[in-house]
């Protein structure tokens, strides 16, 4: 019987049981639709539609659209060649898998910060581009 109760205690949702702090971790890597800046480093994958492209100190920057409502658009630099289709373009639709980086952390002096409008992007070190 004891076993049966410990079994059924686990499987009772853990919002019941944590409230509020369960559904803050829930909603992680995301705040506020944006990439938790309090999880820089931690590794996430995202995937969608190119957006748009720009270059800011000699880094390619895309906006992905990851079609999910409460989600905003990201903001992904990627250093390396992706796999699949050579060249990211606007339309393509890409995997990428990286860390969670705070834009202030990767250039000083706020150029990043002001060209995406946002305090987090994904820096990613694979890429997958599918094509459109």
């Amino acid at each position: 019987m004891l076993k049966y109760l410990s079994i059924l205690f686990f499987l009772i949702p853990i919002q019941a049981l944590a409230g509020k702090y369960a559904s803050e971790a829930n909603d992680n890597p995301f705040q506020n639709g944006e990439l938790n800046a309090k999880y820089e480093g931690e590794a996430t994958a995202l995937g969608g539609t190119v957006l748009k492209h720009i270059v800011v100190n000699n880094n390619n920057l895309y906006l992905l659209d990851l079609k999910t409502p409460p989600i905003k658009n990201i903001w992904v630099t990627s250093f390396i060649k992706p796999q699949g289709k050579e060249v990211v373009e606007v339309g393509d639709n890409v995997i990428f898998k990286g860390y969670i980086s705070v834009a202030s952390s990767l250039d000083d002096t706020d150029k990043l910060e002001k060209a995406i409008n946002s305090k987090t992007l994904l820096m990613a070190i694979y890429a997958l581009n599918k094509g459109t």
